[in-house]
């Protein structure tokens, strides 16, 4: 009985842990130098934003591919299997952004989430 107990204990302090970590960096797995690296050796690095958004400030190298566009039906002109970052505002429409991605079959999309998760990772804001 005290080894089930103890062995419940050890599978609930690593579950737990293992919850931290994934809440801290919810999004991704990356550093802001990775995806820098990754878009020097083709893949892309969509901003989901609005123009107007975009032109406040945004994170280099990404370049602006607005969520209505996307929903619009505006797909990038790509290999389907293209390491594709998304980004947004807070995380909203980039989640939408990926999802919509994904379900136009592109195979390698990740969503950094808002642009607080993209500073989290490293990345900084460019006006």
């Amino acid at each position: 009985m005290k080894l089930f107990a103890i062995s419940i204990s050890v599978i609930a302090l690593i579950g737990g842990m293992l919850f931290a970590a994934a809440k801290s960096n919810p999004k991704n797995a990356v550093s802001f130098s990775d995806v820098q690296t990754s878009v020097s050796t083709g893949a892309k690095y969509y901003d989901v934003r609005t123009p107007a958004e975009f032109a406040a400030g945004h994170f280099a190298p990404a370049v602006n591919l607005p969520l209505a566009d996307i929903q619009a039906g505006t797909l990038p002109n790509i290999a389907k299997d293209t390491k594709i970052f998304v980004q947004c505002q807070s995380g909203n429409r980039s989640a939408q952004a990926a999802r919509l991605l994904k379900s136009a079959g592109f195979t390698n999309v990740t969503d950094l989430g808002g642009i607080s998760d993209v500073q989290r990772i490293g990345g900084k804001l460019q006006a």
